[in-house]
């Protein structure tokens, strides 16, 4: 196994053992438990994708497809990723293509099914119900996720706070050890940047489908 793979074969390790369900991380939960979670998924495809850049590639769009597998309401509209923009082949074709397994594929039917009800889209949802007869997913699939707008703000808040603080502890410690300090800090500004620019498309396309819920309902 490259380095790379066994690099990241370690931190996934790490995060099971260390981090999934703790501190900031304790409210987050994998959208497709509890079938194959995406740090299950993640270290198979360090044993089971053709390079180094291919794993990686897969994992990045399985932690992307967890996020695309919750919908989020407010009680009044519904919103979904821009992935549910897509057709549900053009969806099931490109997680085939990452390896994902029949009950991930089936988890994703069922939420774009949501979105095609939703959104009255009636070719979008026969695809689903002919896709989902045909699926052949071991054991029942969890319902789709519904995670409420105002929390997943306050989590948001929360989390960028607590990666404030870590930057600020990462500044202290480039005086200290600028190696360790300096690697951390560039980390923390990663996650918070990736985790603003989340937050910042999450609640543009909430307050894009609200408006249309809004117009719908009068």
């Amino acid at each position: 196994m490259p380095l790379i793979l066994r690099l990241i074969a370690w931190l996934i390790a790490f995060y099971r053992h260390w981090l999934s369900g703790r501190g900031p991380l304790r409210d987050v939960r994998c959208s497709f438990a509890p079938h194959e979670s995406c740090s299950a998924f993640g270290m198979r495809m360090t044993h089971d994708a053709p390079s180094a850049r291919a794993a990686i590639g897969r994992i990045a769009r399985r932690i992307r497809r967890c996020r695309d597998a919750c919908l989020i309401t407010d009680g009044h509209a519904l919103s979904w990723s821009e992935l549910h923009d897509r057709t549900p082949a053009e969806i099931v074709e490109q997680m085939r293509m990452d390896g994902e397994g029949a009950p991930a594929i089936e988890q994703m039917l069922h939420v774009r099914r949501d979105v095609a009800v939703w959104r009255a889209d009636v070719d979008s949802l026969h695809a689903c119900d002919e896709m989902l007869a045909s699926a052949r997913a071991t054991g029942p699939t969890t319902a789709p996720r519904l995670c409420a707008e105002p929390a997943i703000r306050s989590r948001t808040h929360r989390r960028l706070a607590v990666l404030g603080v870590i930057a600020a502890v990462a500044i202290a410690a480039v005086f200290v050890l600028p190696w360790i300090g300096g690697m951390t800090l560039g980390l923390v500004a990663t996650a918070g940047t990736l985790s603003a620019r989340t937050a910042w498309e999450r609640t543009r396309r909430f307050d894009l489908h609200r408006t249309w819920a809004a117009r719908r309902r009068s």
